[in-house]
C-alpha cells in the first residue's frame, strides 16, 4: 500500500451536529418560493460542483429563472453563512483521525482527499489539523469532475504519484463513491464512524479510524 485517498465529508470531517445551511433550502433566504427554488437548485447543482458556475452565480441564476432579481445582499448572506458554517467544521477534527493521518504520513504512505464540493465549503481547508499530513486535496469545483467519475480518483493519484493498484480509497459511501473507486482501479473500504449507510457488497467496513490503520497495515 503506497497511498490512501480519503473522502472528505463524513469521513475526515463531519457535519453531524452542525448547523450547515443546505443549498436546496435557501429559497426563503433569497426571497424566493421555497419549492420552486429547490427545483432550480437541483438542476444547477451539478454545474456548481463541477465549477461551471460559482455558488453565487447559481443563486442569482435560480432567481432569474423564477423571474426574480435576487438582491446582492441576500446572495452575499447565503455565501457567507455557508462559508462560516463549513469553516467551523475544520476546527473540530476527531483526534482519532488526526492520529490516523499523522501515523500513515509518518510511515511514508502518500495521503490525499477528494470531495464533491464548492469553494465556500472548503475555504478553511488549510487551517485544518489534517492538512499538514495530506499530500493533495482534489476538490470537484477545481477539478471539473465529481465522484463517482473515475477521473477524479485518478487525478488524486496523479498528484500522489501512485498507481491505482497501490492505493486504497476510504469513504462513507455517499455519491456512489466506493463503486467509483473500484472503477478507477483502487481498493475501497467503507468508513462508518460518522454515518452508517447500507454496506457495499464485498467492501470492508471500518468502524473506527484505528480499523483503517489495521487495514492499511495488512
Amino acid at each position: 500500500m503506497k497511498a490512501v485517498v480519503f473522502d472528505l465529508y463524513e469521513t475526515l470531517i463531519t457535519q453531524s451536529g452542525a448547523d450547515v445551511p443546505r443549498a436546496g433550502a435557501l429559497g426563503e433566504t433569497l426571497g424566493l418560493d421555497s419549492a420552486a427554488y429547490r427545483k432550480q437548485w437541483k438542476q444547477l447543482r451539478p454545474r456548481v460542483l463541477c465549477g461551471e458556475l460559482t455558488f453565487r452565480e447559481a443563486l442569482i441564476e435560480s432567481g432569474a429563472r423564477l423571474g426574480v432579481a435576487v438582491s446582492a445582499d441576500r446572495v452575499q448572506q447565503a455565501c457567507d453563512e455557508r462559508t462560516r458554517a463549513n469553516s467551523a467544521l475544520f476546527h473540530r477534527i476527531d483526534p482519532g483521525l488526526i492520529a490516523l493521518t499523522r501515523d500513515l504520513h509518518a510511515r511514508g504512505i502518500r495521503l490525499g482527499t477528494i470531495s464533491n464540493c464548492i469553494a465556500e465549503d472548503v475555504a478553511a481547508w488549510h487551517e485544518c489539523a489534517l492538512a499538514p499530513y495530506l499530500d493533495c486535496a482534489v476538490f470537484s469545483y477545481i477539478a471539473g469532475v465529481t465522484k463517482p467519475d473515475p477521473r477524479i480518483y485518478l487525478e488524486a493519484l496523479r498528484q500522489l504519484g501512485t498507481e491505482p493498484s497501490d492505493a486504497l480509497y476510504i469513504g462513507d459511501g455517499g455519491d456512489d463513491e466506493l463503486t467509483g473507486a473500484h472503477r478507477a482501479g483502487l481498493r475501497a473500504a467503507q468508513a462508518t464512524w460518522f454515518v452508517s449507510r447500507d454496506a457495499a457488497p464485498g467492501i470492508p467496513l471500518l468502524a473506527t479510524p484505528a480499523d483503517a490503520m489495521g487495514l492499511v497495515g495488512r
